[in-house]
């Protein structure tokens, strides 16, 4: 009968939410405890959960033509709360109230331990130091705990477009957090919210639909709002932007309980279409993601739902048994997936392509599979009370927390070189800077070995030494010292910089290298590059130009500095709301380019004797996989250049460009992943190597040259 009937939907649904499975047998609140029901479910749902996380997994492998893999989680987003609403509708229904205590601990017995897990994994091995390069772990473990990773991110002014700009490369393995948090802020809000609206609207005899699609309105306005005021991580990571598609899917179940649409057999096959689409076309980067238009594309998947809910041919085939197997294990599949991604590394396991993908994948299914049948499965079925959940939730979840504590704070970027060594290699300060010439000019060519132990009583370090090889100077003027090597710029010009530093310190008579460099800072001034987000790049740029380095050029007396930006300077920037945001290509903005390169140059030049080497900067590797980002316009790039270019025609006695991606390429090295994991910055190891075949060699050429030799010298 009818009562019965709903009976079984209620309890259906109670385990088949976004990533559950539904084949668990479990009794009616509103019959005798001992009566029990074995209920089926719609294995199509599997199917739509098991395509949206293929979605993500090929869009974290770094798969090109995926770029939009990125909607699976909004598919997620939609399909968990049309589960959950259309649970709440029956349980009103049934019973005339929302149990939010049982649906709290139904959660938790769902989520939780599958969660624990994976956090005190990644915890362990980041007190083993496993995840390289990436220093805010424990940060990221307690912002998981406590259901706010979106937030934490958000205030922490990290950019979802930075993150996805090195998808094939160093991840953290806690990034996907973020959207588990949302859904776990709504876990706590939506119960309550929905029972005082579904009373409310009975008592005044009214249906709720309007209600929860005026609330869906609201907040699908409020998301591009949030774009413009906030800036575009708001607008990807912030909870109210990203309600709606999670309300979409709460309408369509209060909607279809309430008869206000009626599922139609064009709606499945065009809601699956064009999710599939979205997946493909969507660039990863840029487009309606970042604008808060994402709600629009939700209706495809709100779309797809409503129109699985009668038969048809898509209900069929996404009812296919891989999907439905791998759709009752995606919730592990999505929680394990980036720890194994990061840790499984092109350098860990020596492959690279198709072939490191497919063993990604085959380990993310096998960990979620055993994770399904020996944890979440057999705890998702016990039969614990309501306080032996929340005891057990309340231990795991402190377990957790003491394993965090073990995980150091920060570290340093993995680009970086332990102080001792930079105080070794660092230019000497207050000691009279003698002629770099000896009085003869008689030339030489330098093999400098580095000495096992250049300086017996510096204080030894943790950190393994990277290990250089000589070098083999071309021919140049006999050196009375070692050359002052200034380097100046961004994060790669830090980067490259600690690969001079290490080279310094093994070759102490020939260089002493320093850094004045700053991430984010490039030679043009003011403005905001709006993808910069809460970041504020730009203010410390500033007091790097203005203050730091005109300070570093009086004390250290370079004989050379090092100019190096990566795409600072072509990023889109807006200096006035009356011009808007300016491109490289805009005149405007290619002026303002020439004036302060021709300003930083001029500084130079006349606060010290330094020759000035700009630095033709490699290009963004394959990491980027050609994905649309405001840095990877080639013709932008070019603009740069030929403005370095002019700038030193101008000063062609004093200035000179040194063609690192020139170089790289004919070396073979600019694509390989292993010298640059996340695509722009070099390890210790690689940087160290560049300096020593290449780039150490010439800035001491560069050093004893009194008369530029040309504009170009690679």
């Amino acid at each position: 009968n009818r009562d019965l009937c709903c009976d079984c939907i209620v309890w259906l649904l109670a385990h088949s939410f976004v990533f559950g499975s539904p084949d668990v047998v479990v009794s009616s609140p509103s019959r005798p405890t001992s009566y029990r029901a074995k209920v089926p479910y719609q294995p199509s749902l599997d199917g739509v959960r098991a395509t949206a996380v293929a979605m993500v997994l090929l869009f974290h492998g770094g798969v090109s033509w995926m770029g939009g893999g990125y909607f699976g989680v909004s598919v997620f987003f939609t399909l968990s709360w049309f589960l959950i609403t259309t649970l709440l509708c029956t349980e009103f229904e049934t019973n005339g109230r929302v149990a939010p205590g049982a649906f709290y601990m139904r959660r938790a017995k769902r989520l939780l331990p599958a969660s624990v897990v994976c956090l005190s994994v990644v915890s362990i091995l980041a007190s083993a130091d496993a995840w390289k390069g990436e220093g805010h772990i424990r940060r990221d473990v307690f912002g998981a705990l406590g259901q706010v990773a979106n937030w934490v991110r958000l205030f922490a002014g990290e950019s979802y477009v930075d993150a996805q700009s090195r998808t094939a490369g160093l991840l953290s393995p806690l990034d996907h957090y973020w959207s588990l948090a949302i859904e776990e802020q709504f876990y706590w809000i939506w119960p309550l919210a929905f029972w005082a609206v579904a009373r409310a609207a009975r008592r005044r005899r009214r249906t709720i639909t309007p209600i929860v699609a005026g609330l869906t309105v609201v907040f699908a306005l409020c998301a591009p709002l949030i774009a413009e005021i906030w800036g575009r991580d708001a607008a990807y990571w912030a909870t109210p932007a990203r309600a709606s598609e999670i309300l979409l899917g709460a309408l369509a179940a209060v909607a279809l309980s309430e008869h206000y649409i009626t599922p139609r057999a064009w709606m499945a096959p065009v809601g699956l279409a064009c999710m599939v689409a979205f997946g493909v076309l969507l660039p990863a980067a840029s487009g309606p993601a970042y604008v808060g238009a994402l709600p629009v594309l939700a209706v495809a998947s709100t779309t797809l739902l409503v129109g699985l809910q009668q038969r048809g041919v898509i209900a069929a085939v996404l009812a296919w048994s891989p999907l439905v197997a791998l759709g009752r294990i995606s919730y592990g599949v999505y929680l394990y997936h980036l720890p194994v991604y990061v840790y499984f590394t092109e350098s860990q396991t020596g492959l690279n392509g198709f072939a490191l993908i497919v063993v990604r994948i085959a380990l993310t299914l096998a960990a979620a599979t055993l994770s399904y049948w020996l944890i979440e499965r057999p705890i998702r079925r016990a039969s614990w009370a309501g306080r032996g959940t929340a005891l057990t939730a309340m231990a795991a979840t402190a377990l957790v927390a003491v394993l965090a504590i073990t995980v150091p704070a920060a570290a340093a970027s993995y680009w970086k070189v332990d102080s001792t060594t930079q105080a070794r290699a660092a230019i000497h300060i207050g000691a009279p800077v003698t002629p770099l010439l000896v009085a003869t000019t008689t030339t030489v060519a330098t093999t400098a070995t580095p000495p096992s132990n250049p300086d017996p009583v510096a204080p030894t370090t943790t950190t393994t030494p990277t290990t250089v090889a000589p070098t083999v100077l071309p021919a140049h003027p006999e050196l009375s010292r070692p050359a002052r090597i200034l380097v100046v710029g961004d994060s790669t010009a830090e980067a490259t910089g600690h690969g001079l530093v290490e080279w310094a310190a093994a070759n102490p008579t020939l260089a002493q290298v320093s850094l004045v460099v700053s991430a984010g800072c490039g030679f043009v001034r003011g403005g905001v590059v709006p993808s910069d987000g809460k970041v504020q790049f730009q203010k410390a740029c500033d007091s790097l130009l203005d203050q730091v380095l005109p300070d570093g050029l009086r004390m250290l007396q370079p004989d050379v500095v090092v100019l190096l930006v990566w795409a600072r300077d072509n990023a889109p920037r807006k200096w006035s709301d009356a011009e808007g945001v300016l491109t490289a290509h805009d005149p405007r903005y290619a002026e303002r380019i020439l004036r302060d390169y021709r300003s930083i140059t001029t500084t130079i030049v006349s606060t010290s004797a330094a020759r000035v080497v700009w630095v033709r900067p490699p290009k963004g590797d394959n990491l980027w996989l050609g994905k649309d980002t405001p840095f990877s316009d080639e013709s932008a790039h070019a603009i740069v250049e030929g403005v370095m270019r002019t700038v030193i025609g101008e000063n062609s006695g004093r200035t000179e460009l040194l063609d690192l991606r020139a170089w790289m390429e004919r070396d073979g090295i600019a694509t390989d992943h292993a010298v640059r994991p996340d695509g722009l910055h070099f390890t210790v190891t690689a940087a160290t190597d560049v300096a020593t075949r290449w780039l150490g060699p010439q800035l001491i050429l560069a050093a004893t040259r009194s008369v530029n030799t040309g504009p170009l010298a690679d």
